[in-house]
């Protein structure tokens, strides 16, 4: 059991603590929609005016972009190198970082 401190809670004691669940007890209840409609928006791919949450992410899908958040997550591929590609490929790098790449 915890405490809240709300002295102006109905619930409250004379020292102003609720027990959180009772705090909380009327949102377990309540029902929450989210609407398909936004703002019509134009589409920076195709130009095309939306007004569909799900309609624009439909025309991105069918034009081959990807939505950010909701692509699927791709493990990396090791890459394997020997003991010289390596030393090669460490050489290359620093030299890049030096000379502004």
């Amino acid at each position: 059991m915890s405490w809240v401190y709300r002295p102006k809670h109905p619930k409250a004691n004379e020292n102003g603590m609720v027990e959180r669940s009772e705090l909380y007890e009327d949102r377990a209840w309540t029902v929450s929609v989210i609407s398909d409609s936004m703002e019509p928006t134009k589409h920076h791919g195709t130009g095309r005016m939306i007004s569909s949450k799900r309609e624009f992410s439909r025309e991105t899908r069918r034009n081959g972009f990807i939505e950010l958040g909701t692509e699927k997550i791709q493990p990396r591929k090791p890459i394997t190198l020997d003991k010289g590609e390596r030393r090669e490929a460490i050489r290359r790098s620093i030299y890049e970082l030096r000379n502004g790449r």
